[in-house]
């Protein structure tokens, strides 16, 4: 059962979103994508009553919007509210806590959106940052970092030791705070030599502290699994998927491995006039064996895969067959043969499972809820 936690949750800071945030006790941590506030004139002062406008040119210009985008690390608590720790400008960014929260690493990129594509260019290029603060976000160091190789998610075992991932794709490890990194060879069939932006479908750390990455092997014709271990030169292949986009990877501390898979290759290989609705499934590998143990309903997407502290499995997921789009959680405790599903109503605005606590966090209007999940 849903408990109210707070009424007015992050309401302080505009526009108005909770961002990607944490709770601990009481405190409250938050890294936010922010978009420029617009302000529009009163109707006597347009030149056009009946349209809306901007007080300012650059408001009603896509391209200046974008390039106004922040990102923000929020900290305070759910008593006195949160204050701004750190802003910098971004339209991507991604961070990692440490569970004693005593680390966060953030990286950020910025293109500006009103320059024109250098000759003979497929993207602008962008602005890559790397920042690191040891005190909760009260002061931060930039490492160093070339600005322009992107970073678009950050995988860390602890403190010391973890992995970036970029466009390619590309990898890179530090075991030294982010100090120094080395780059990782990815696996061949992972890239695409008609777009230097190529990504993994998914890069996952599991409890067991392997790095596994899936992705379209288009030589293959299928999706695959690799695996790295700590430590390790390269990853190793692992398993086969077949025509299955992967959504999430859960492993537990002794290497079993869960599978959050949807039917059907990746959207973006796929003509528009083929897309179906196809289902997802829970598949279990063992280092041997793939086994599919449930699929859902083709309404009910799934989106992350948990391990929960009573070594449960949640599905985390949204049922697309509703006409306003309803959140939906299934739980298994057998090792994912049944599952009790529920809805949690229309979709939230945020929220996120923490698999130490089992605490499930939602975001409705500027309300906050808490349940558990065990």
């Amino acid at each position: 059962m849903w408990e109210r936690v707070s009424n007015d949750f992050m309401k302080e800071d505009k526009p108005y979103g909770p961002g990607d945030f944490r709770i601990r006790g009481e405190q409250v941590l938050s890294m936010k994508l922010t978009n420029p506030e617009i302000i529009f004139k009163p109707r006597e002062e347009r030149s056009d009553p009946d349209r809306a406008e901007p007080t300012e040119a650059w408001m009603g210009d896509v391209g200046e919007r974008a390039n106004r985008r922040t990102v923000r690390i929020l900290a305070g608590d759910l008593e006195a509210g949160v204050e701004r720790r750190f802003e910098e400008p971004a339209q991507q960014a991604d961070w990692w806590l440490s569970p004693d929260w005593s680390t966060l690493y953030l990286a950020t990129g910025w293109s500006d959106r009103t320059a024109e594509k250098p000759p003979g260019q497929r993207y602008l290029p962008q602005f890559t940052q790397l920042f690191k603060s040891s005190d909760q976000g009260e002061t931060w160091d930039r490492l160093p970092w070339p600005e322009d190789q992107n970073i678009s998610a950050l995988r860390f075992i602890d403190a010391q030791r973890g992995y970036l991932v970029g466009w390619g794709p590309h990898l890179w490890r530090t075991e030294d705070g982010g100090e120094h990194w080395q780059e990782v060879p990815v696996p061949a069939g992972a890239r695409n030599p008609d777009n230097e932006r190529q990504r993994f479908d998914l890069v996952a750390l599991g409890r067991d502290n392997v790095l596994r990455m899936a992705f379209f092997d288009r030589h293959r014709g299928e999706s695959v699994m690799y695996s790295l271990p700590w430590g390790e030169d390269e990853p190793s292949f692992e398993v086969a998927l077949g025509d299955y986009g992967v959504n999430d990877i859960a492993a537990t501390e002794q290497g079993e491995v869960y599978i959050l898979a949807r039917k059907g290759r990746p959207i973006t290989l796929v003509p528009k006039e083929q897309l179906e609705e196809h289902p997802t499934s829970v598949r279990y590998w063992d280092g041997d064996q793939l086994t599919e143990l449930h699929e859902f309903d083709s309404d009910l997407v799934g989106y992350a895969l948990y391990i929960t502290p009573d070594e449960g499995l949640l599905f985390d997921g949204v049922n697309q067959g509703s006409l306003l789009g309803k959140n939906v959680t299934a739980v298994s405790y057998d090792g994912g043969d049944r599952w009790t599903i529920e809805d949690e109503g229309r979709s939230a605005q945020g929220g996120y499972y923490d698999t130490r606590t089992g605490e499930r966090w939602r975001v409705s209007g500027y309300s906050l809820y808490r349940r558990e999940i065990r």
